[in-house]
């Protein structure tokens, strides 16, 4: 499934890219595919695509700069140019989407020729505005989506803490935490000091105790709201129940895994103890000859 979908990422953008220039084409010979009039064209076009949202490039440079500030988002991760709204009010912008740079280039291309594409649907939701009261007095009034945190987790900075698995237990079980209520203290004064807004949660282990992340299958992660005195949880009841019912397989596994590698250890220990015994009573029959 994962091969057929990479292929299906391939082709996408060269045939959306050669059907581009096929219409581009016919316009400018002075006629669309079906042979009518570009004038006629033209008024079509005018009154386009009803009820689909417009597909536009988000081009608001103090917006993406306060997001990357806020979020420690460094030059890896590229935001100019790959992210697009579907509203043409750039105060009005609800949702920011990310596109990868071949759907970049079809998009623009399909800008260059007159958006002859109708689209309903493009990129990956990354960021969305949050609208409640303590949203408007922060310095990113943007929290990351759900959808796009496994793809800019590993490129943040900022805003970002490790709990320990009870905790990061506890949240998905509570959804709203006092700083002062949690297991770790010091995680809760850490907490108490991320600048408000949205904050991303990653649960600790030994591999993620400390240093860069690593984001792989196992890695669990999720998005809170950091308030004047505790954390809360961004994501839905539904997600929340779905990530405990994963943490709970995760650390039985890791229990079992623990439990095989101490009877392990005790083997060891006990074919090393045989080996010194017979070692001494080698050496003993040695004195005696």
């Amino acid at each position: 499934m994962s091969q057929m979908k990479l292929i299906w990422n391939l082709i996408l953008p060269v045939y959306l890219t050669k059907m581009i220039q096929r219409k581009s084409k016919a316009v400018v010979n002075g006629e669309t595919d079906s042979g009518k009039a570009v004038g006629k064209r033209k008024l079509q076009l005018q009154g386009k695509w009803k009820g689909v949202d417009p597909v536009l490039f988000f081009k608001d440079e103090s917006i993406i700069n306060s997001i990357k500030i806020f979020y420690g988002i460094d030059e890896s991760f590229p935001l100019d140019g790959h992210l697009i709204s579907r509203n043409s009010d750039k105060n009005h912008v609800k949702r920011i989407y990310y596109v990868s740079k071949s759907v970049k280039d079809v998009l623009g291309l399909n800008f260059r020729v007159g958006q002859q594409l109708k689209i309903a649907s493009v990129g990956l939701k990354m960021f969305e505005r949050q609208t409640s009261r303590e949203g408007t007095d922060t310095p990113c009034s943007f929290r990351i989506s759900s959808e796009g945190l496994p793809v800019i987790l590993p490129h943040i900075t900022n805003q970002i803490l490790y709990a320990s698995p009870v905790d990061f237990k506890h949240l998905l079980q509570y959804k709203t935490i006092k700083f002062a209520d949690f297991v770790d203290a010091e995680f809760g004064e850490k907490a108490s000091k991320l600048m408000m807004g949205c904050c991303v949660i990653v649960m600790r282990d030994s591999k993620t105790m400390s240093g860069p992340i690593k984001v792989d299958e196992s890695t669990i992660a999720i998005g809170c709201w950091k308030g004047r005195s505790n954390l809360s949880v961004m994501v839905t009841a539904i997600d929340c129940q779905e990530m405990l019912e994963r943490l709970s397989f995760r650390m039985e596994a890791e229990k079992g895994s623990s439990a095989q590698e101490n009877k392990l250890n005790v083997d060891e220990l006990k074919l090393n103890g045989v080996t010194k015994v017979e070692e001494s009573e080698t050496i003993q029959l040695v004195a005696d000859a």
